[in-house]
């Protein structure tokens, strides 16, 4: 299993300061193709339109790579400083 937290800093165009944080997880093994989960942990965070995200290569990785790239491109995080935790204690 491989675990993630992803948070994301900033400001928005009102002025307004913003922390997102989100948890990430994938529990396939090391190759292939899976599902990773996203959790977000803050009220009100954007998410994407599934929570889940299938890979068909590149194993529990890859999944959470393309996790945190949906998650930075969705309206309203697009622009913040993005800081990434794999396997947080």
């Amino acid at each position: 299993m491989l675990t993630a937290s992803l948070r994301l800093t900033g400001t928005l165009d009102d002025g307004a300061e913003v922390y997102r944080s989100y948890y990430l997880v994938a529990d396939f093994g090391s190759s292939g193709s899976g599902k990773s989960s996203i959790i977000p942990l803050s009220l009100g965070a954007p998410m994407p339109d599934e929570a889940h995200l299938t890979v068909k290569t590149g194993g529990e990785e890859a999944a959470l790579k393309a996790a945190a790239e949906a998650i930075k491109a969705l309206p309203g995080n697009q622009g913040l400083e993005v800081r990434v935790a794999v396997n947080p204690e």
